[in-house]
């Protein structure tokens, strides 16, 4: 019976079996983990934007290694058809943010959505009690990794008799792996604003903006925020005599005349012109029910306008692009236009923002009462962060406003942008208050 017993060693044999439960269990969790903030993405048409600027949308399907988005529409490439595009999560860095169009979802869409949000904000026992356990988990990952540890060692003969070195070494790594994929990162300071309306600063490109939004859920990688008012970037392009309709504005160019009607339920923002080149800033808001005509100075033949056209959206942003900065009051109607259309914060000036800036300085110097060029640069120099000249300048404009193609508004609503950021720098980071501009005010050091 020796060769029996060697064959059918009991130590090999709790060895083995230890092994293969705790492989088939981390297996099984690995399956199952995705990210938690993707999940209420999965099966919602999105689109998702790259940080090259690029847009991709189609219908999510999620998978622990990345997800597949569904074209509704096949496309036809030069040499093939494609019906889907594929996202791995070591590409999660390319992406600057994900959307669903609240405003555009299906009624069984919004059913789902309204499920989601119920069970993320009004959890049932059972599901306060994983997140729970997760949580402390994730907190306590590298202590039941000792445990596992000594618990192997326990069993590791000559002590327990029951399993070899090498088994119990592997055991433990077997272990840190499935505790690994039971946890996730866990930030008690964001834990408090889940179902909160927070203030967000989100990196778009080399700007930092602000949003704001419900607080749904965060994860290691990203953060969801639910009812964000966003300005999606838009382009149209105009010939000489050319007519854009759409759901939400109507376009007519003639000539150099260019007329904008609003027929949405929020206000437009009217960016620039480019043509190759050339480029006119404008920075003209039309509100809702109301025409404006821009006068283009420059002779473009075929232009590019470039405007922002509020969606409600739902985001999730990564997090190295995104803080929760500030808890936002529910009742800010009277200052929503001025949040959604931020002028935003330039981190590294790039030669395009310093040439626009000595361009409008070379036409104030020629016209000295240009409101439009007074205005723009007001609102570059607010980008900088430089109050003092940038008051200057939105003051000039304020008095011209009636040569303004949209009366002032626009201007208005920088001025009181960049009164609030002057109260939050001197709230935030200054020890003295800072120093209100005279209408001859020199540039800030």
């Amino acid at each position: 019976m020796a060769w029996f017993a060697e064959i059918f060693d009991v130590t090999l044999l709790a060895t083995i079996g230890l092994i293969f439960f705790a492989t088939m269990v981390g297996a099984y969790l690995r399956t199952r983990q995705v990210d938690r903030c993707l999940r209420s993405f999965d099966g919602f048409h999105i689109t998702v934007e790259r940080s090259d600027g690029t847009l991709i949308w189609g219908v999510m399907e999620l998978a622990p290694s990345g997800f597949e988005l569904h074209y509704r529409n096949a496309i036809q490439d030069t040499n093939h058809i494609e019906s889907s595009y594929v996202f791995y999560a070591s590409e999660y860095g390319d992406i600057q943010t994900l959307y669903r169009y609240a405003d555009s979802l299906t009624p069984d869409e919004q059913k789902r959505r309204s499920t989601d949000i119920r069970r993320s904000f009004h959890p049932n026992i059972f599901r306060r009690v994983a997140r729970a356990t997760r949580h402390f988990i994730a907190t306590a990952n590298e202590s039941l990794a000792v445990v596992v540890g000594v618990v192997a060692g326990r069993l590791q003969k000559p002590a327990g008799r029951y399993i070899d070195e090498a088994g119990a070494a592997q055991l433990t790594t077997l272990g840190e792996s499935v505790i690994g994929s039971v946890g996730h990162l866990h930030d008690p300071l964001l834990e408090r604003y889940i179902g909160q309306k927070v203030v967000v600063e989100i990196a778009e490109g080399d700007e930092v903006h602000e949003h704001v939004g419900i607080f749904k859920d965060y994860s290691a990688d990203f953060i969801e925020l639910l009812d964000v008012q966003a300005p999606r970037k838009e382009r149209l392009s105009l010939a000489v005599t050319s007519q854009q309709s759409r759901p939400d504005a109507e376009i007519v160019r003639k000539q150099s005349l260019i007329t904008v009607a609003n027929h949405g339920v929020q206000p437009l923002v009217l960016d620039s012109l480019r043509a190759e080149e050339q480029e006119e800033l404008l920075n003209v808001v039309v509100d809702v029910g109301e025409r404006v005509e821009i006068h283009i100075e420059t002779g473009f033949e075929q232009a590019d306008l470039l405007l922002r056209v509020v969606r409600e959206v739902d985001m999730i942003v990564p997090r190295t692009r995104c803080l929760v900065r500030h808890r936002a009051e529910h009742n800010h109607a009277d200052k929503l236009p001025e949040i959604i259309f931020d002028i935003g914060i330039v981190l590294t000036g790039t030669s395009l923002h310093r040439a626009r800036k000595q361009r409008l300085r070379r036409q104030l110097e020629a016209n000295p009462v240009s409101a439009l060029a007074a205005a723009n640069l007001g609102a570059l120099l607010l980008q900088d962060q430089k109050f003092a000249e940038a008051e200057r300048w939105l003051c000039r404009a304020l008095e011209l406003r009636y040569s303004l193609p949209d009366n002032g508004r626009r201007t208005q609503m920088l001025l009181r942008e960049l009164r609030r950021r002057q109260s939050k720098s001197s709230h935030t980071y200054s020890i003295h208050p800072p120093r209100r501009a005279v209408a001859n005010g020199a540039e800030d050091g």
